[in-house]
């Protein structure tokens, strides 16, 4: 044993490595732990976001299902206004007709009675003109005068 020193030496080497490796040991066992952990919170995270797929996909579905509904429902009630329009127009129509020809029947009506009306004044001036009457015929004249002057 030349070197009893060395052995020794070597000795404290290897404890002081050792104790690296203790400590890096200890470290990694750390990291590891930490990626369990992870691991974990990863896994929960990824079934929260599948079940989140599934219920987004189930709602696209009725989404889908409701929006071609409520277009179906537009077109119906589009076609049905489309038809009460028509029939609008229809009676809109109708009734203008009927309202020039009441407009018609009322102006030739008090044509008529006004042409009625001044013929019996007229008649009633042709008697007293010749019975010789002056008060009834001013009377005559002035009713013939209101009554030319309804025309107007």
């Amino acid at each position: 044993m030349l070197f009893p020193h060395v052995s020794f030496v070597l000795e404290v080497i290897g404890a002081c490595l050792l104790l690296v490796m203790i400590i890096y040991a200890i470290q990694l066992n750390r990291c590891l732990s930490r990626l369990q952990a992870d691991k974990a919170y990863l896994q929960k995270l990824i079934v929260g976001f599948n079940e989140a797929t599934e219920r987004a996909e189930a709602s696209i579905g009725r989404l889908r299902t409701a929006a071609l509904e409520a277009n179906d429902s537009l077109h119906s009630n589009t076609r049905l206004a489309k038809e009460l329009r028509n029939d609008l127009s229809f009676l809109i129509d109708r009734a203008e007709s009927m309202a020039d020809r009441l407009e018609s029947s009322i102006v030739s009506g008090r044509a008529e009675s006004a042409e009625s009306g001044m013929s019996a004044e007229i008649s009633a001036f042709r008697s007293v003109k010749g019975g010789k009457d002056t008060s009834a015929a001013s009377h005559t004249k002035a009713a013939l005068s209101r009554a030319l002057a309804g025309i107007r």
